[in-house]
């Protein structure tokens, strides 16, 4: 498998690559067909950051760590992407799914900018969208949507809900159950 290795802020080292690219691979003895991976390395303060993102046999994978190095930071975020791959393929074989379709995430607020008279011009901007994202959608149950969200780690996902025809948005609460947003028309 590919693994594209790349700093934010920081520089890679060949030594750091090779490791990354060596851990990351050994991810293929429970997924066969993995496609590739993209790995980030960066430093936010005195924490090593590491984010991953797997595609493959019909899903996509995402998850982060941090370490007090980046080597350690490796070695959590590959262990964390074992375990999502175990529960997975233990749900899958289950539920007697297989595999899903390619499913991405909105990471971007919908909101306004917000303008408040006598706000300091040197105040951070909020309110604006700062990252815009497009993917396909694929038609999938919620129980499934449900699984693709949990692969990715987010707090919510959205899908084309295969039982309606409809875009819905599934989304973690407070209490670790789920909700879903469901168009009105």
């Amino acid at each position: 498998m590919k693994v594209q290795v790349r700093g934010k802020g920081v520089t890679v080292t060949d030594a750091l690559r090779e490791y990354a690219d060596r851990k990351v691979n050994k991810l293929t003895k429970h997924f066969s067909h993995l496609n590739g991976a993209w790995v980030t390395e960066s430093i936010q303060g005195k924490q090593h950051r590491v984010e991953v993102q797997l595609d493959g046999d019909g899903i996509t994978l995402r998850s982060e760590e941090h370490g007090d190095d980046m080597y350690a930071a490796i070695d959590r975020v590959v262990d964390k992407l074992e375990r999502q791959m175990q529960k997975y393929k233990g749900r899958s074989t289950r539920n007697g799914h297989h595999h899903y379709g390619h499913h991405g995430e909105v990471a971007s607020p919908r909101t306004a900018p917000v303008e408040i008279e006598g706000l300091e011009d040197d105040a951070p901007a909020t309110g604006r969208i700062v990252r815009h994202k497009r993917f396909a959608i694929k038609p999938v149950s919620p129980e499934e949507a449900v699984e693709q969200m949990e692969l990715l780690d987010h707090d919510f996902f959205v899908f084309e809900n295969a039982q309606t025809g409809e875009v819905n948005v599934l989304y973690r609460r407070e209490d670790d159950n789920y909700g879903l947003l469901e168009p009105e028309r």
